[in-house]
């Protein structure tokens, strides 16, 4: 629980990718697009464009709007978004304990995101870390 929170690498998210698929074998692996799990990943830690993520929850859920909505892996996108926060969080000494609602803000990040409010994501991510 740090002020300067660790991020996980593309690295790291390709290998929680992996993982799933391997745990799974209805999972199709691989990855579509190498860059969009770098900039997801470097988006959530450094910024773009001067723009810079202020807190931890703000960086979660950006990092699952990105993971699900480029949709840069073959098959698992919304399951290696949450396992990638649920990382994200833990190297930081945080619990994502979330429950059945996160389903329903996957499917629209990866249906439609525009239609997704940033800021309940924030909110929710926020009410289920601990």
């Amino acid at each position: 629980m740090t002020d300067d929170p660790l991020h996980p690498t593309a690295g790291d998210g390709l290998a929680i990718q992996d993982d799933i698929a391997a745990s799974d074998p209805g999972t199709e692996p691989g990855v579509r697009t190498p860059e969009a799990v770098s900039s997801a990943l470097t988006y959530v830690s450094e910024g773009y464009f001067g723009q810079v993520l202020e807190t931890i929850h703000g960086k979660a859920a950006h990092l699952l709007r990105l993971l699900v909505a480029e949709h840069p892996f073959i098959d698992g996108n919304k399951r290696t978004a949450l396992a990638s926060v649920a990382t994200f969080y833990a190297m930081d000494g945080y619990a994502f304990e979330y429950d059945d609602h996160v389903r329903t803000i996957l499917k629209r990040f990866g249906t439609d995101e525009s239609t997704v409010e940033m800021e309940e994501v924030i909110e929710y991510c926020g009410e289920n870390t601990h």
